[in-house]
């Protein structure tokens, strides 16, 4: 049996998420470039998404080259974060645009330690004490700026504080104080799977706890392979490798999934009994999950539900059926008197949005140890208000988020002046609302087929304005469009939100 003086430091595995265009990809390639020992790193395929980095002071440091948030949002089959740490990058030109705010709020919700790295310092219209105000605005303190959240000032491009990045990932490692245990069987996640007529079917692994060597077997969900094509993330061929390292594997029976986890075992024999026992569970907890039909953009969370009474079951059953709605189902997969057993726990593990609810039980103490290398959502009680506001909670973070139009004005076309492949000058007349430059508009009309475009100046009398808010108010309009708008047609404006 495995102690804690078996576990010693290991490498933290980082995530890059921000923005767009804000320098992912530049600080990633000069990262690479930099740290790898084969300079050229011609030894790289397409395929590979994950890579070592060996520092000056023989620290190492997994990136995954993967797009930032995948690595939090949909990589956590069975539970559990591929990334130990994320940087958060922004652009000091353009500061907290949408998808920093979207990468802000994953790091929330999976409680990842993270760094802001500010980059692009060097550019002319870099403003850093901007970008800093625009962080405290979105609700990141950054060190300095009242909170303890380090911020790294980089250039990815000219390589200009990367190294003091590199240290203070280190320096988040080990105040995290990220641990593994080399005699322990490795376990991990796939961080891409795919098929090579020549090769076979592959997969990228990364490895979180425990080590894997030639002559052993790993199993992913209902797929096996055996470790003899094991190779690091170099393509080389290797024999052995430990917690932190990126590793490919070929040789799969079928094509694994993305974010599932992967389990190594000696035997053959285990192995199979591993992928036969999935295949059972998973077919009772289809059976169990099954519903006549699920609409598109509805969530659905099973709900394993173990009580110390009958009766209590029933009263709780009901509850969570008050709390299912359009958007949430919540379905009680299975419900039974007693403690939270193995099994509970088996079923959950095979779908990654189950959830166990104890209420006045306590759970059996095997399954304390699948929980050292499975992570399943397992939440006790003995109060059943507060059952139902943790589930309330639950649903609100389930719920699909869906891009809806927002209607902001509109406005009644008197005139067109002029037109010039897409751009046209017309006059109009506000009906509601309000209506502002660059924001986009459908174009109405009787015959209800529904055009589109975008406003690229206003001018109400003889200035210049960004927003026209009066109603009735008649003004001039220079739209982007590549279909021709009418006198009489309708422009609705309108801004995407998420809800």
């Amino acid at each position: 049996m495995n102690t804690n003086k078996n576990k010693i430091e290991r490498s933290p595995v980082v995530a890059i998420m921000g923005h767009v265009d804000h320098g992912k990809s530049t600080l990633l390639d000069y990262i690479r470039k930099t740290n790898i020992v084969e300079k050229e790193a011609g030894g790289i395929t397409q395929h590979i998404s994950t890579y070592e980095v060996s520092l000056d002071n023989g620290k190492k440091i997994t990136f995954l080259d993967t797009p930032g948030h995948e690595a939090f949002d949909k990589m956590r089959h069975r539970g559990g974060a591929i990334a130990d740490i994320a940087i958060l990058i922004i652009s000091a030109e353009d500061g907290v645009k949408k998808q920093t705010k979207h990468a802000i709020g994953v790091i929330n919700k999976n409680k990842i330690p993270f760094i802001v790295a500010i980059n692009k310092i060097d550019k002319p219209n870099a403003d850093i004490e901007k970008t800093k105000s625009d962080l405290l605005e979105a609700g990141v303190y950054v060190e300095g700026y009242g909170g303890d959240i380090p911020l790294c000032e980089i250039s990815a491009k000219s390589g200009k504080g990367i190294g003091n990045l590199l240290e203070t990932l280190l320096l988040v490692a080990e105040m995290e104080e990220m641990t593994g245990d080399k005699d322990k069987l490795a376990t991990g996640f796939v961080i891409e799977s795919h098929s090579d007529p020549k090769k076979g079917i592959s997969a990228t692994l990364i490895i979180k706890d425990g080590s894997i060597k030639k002559g052993q077997f790993v199993v992913v969900d209902d797929t096996i392979t055996p470790t003899r094509m094991l190779r690091d993330f170099m393509e080389k061929e290797i024999s052995s490798a430990y917690f932190s390292s990126p590793i490919k594997l070929a040789g799969f029976n079928k094509i694994p999934t993305i974010g599932s986890k992967f389990i190594t075992f000696k035997s053959k024999k285990d192995a199979e009994k591993a992928v036969l026992e999935f295949k059972e569970i998973k077919e009772e907890l289809n059976c169990r999950c099954e519903i006549v039909d699920i609409p598109e953009g509805v969530a659905l969370v099973p709900i394993i539900l173990k009580t110390d009474v009958e009766g209590t079951n029933e009263a709780i059953k009901e509850e969570i059926e008050k709390i299912t709605t359009d958007d949430v189902i919540l379905k009680i997969i299975k419900s039974e008197t007693g403690a939270i057993t193995e099994s509970d726990v088996k079923l959950a593990l095979c779908d990654e949005n189950t959830i166990i609810i104890g209420f006045n039980v306590n759970q059996n103490n095997n399954i304390k140890m699948i929980n050292n290398y499975e992570t399943v959502n397992i939440k006790k009680f003995d109060i059943i208000y507060k059952l139902t506001e943790w589930l309330e909670k639950i649903s609100e973070e389930r719920k699909i988020k869906r891009e809806i139009d927002v209607i902001q004005g509109k406005v009644k076309i008197l005139k067109v002046f002029s037109r010039q492949k897409t751009k046209s000058v017309i006059g109009g007349e506000l009906l509601e609302g309000s209506i502002s430059k660059k924001e986009k508009f459908k174009i109405l009309r009787k015959n209800g087929d529904i055009k589109y475009g975008a406003i690229t100046g206003l001018q109400e009398g003889k200035m210049e304005t960004d927003k026209v808010i009066t109603k009735g108010a008649q003004f001039g309009i220079m739209v982007d469009s590549k279909d021709e708008i009418l006198v009489g047609d309708i422009l609705e404006t309108f801004i995407k939100e998420i809800k």
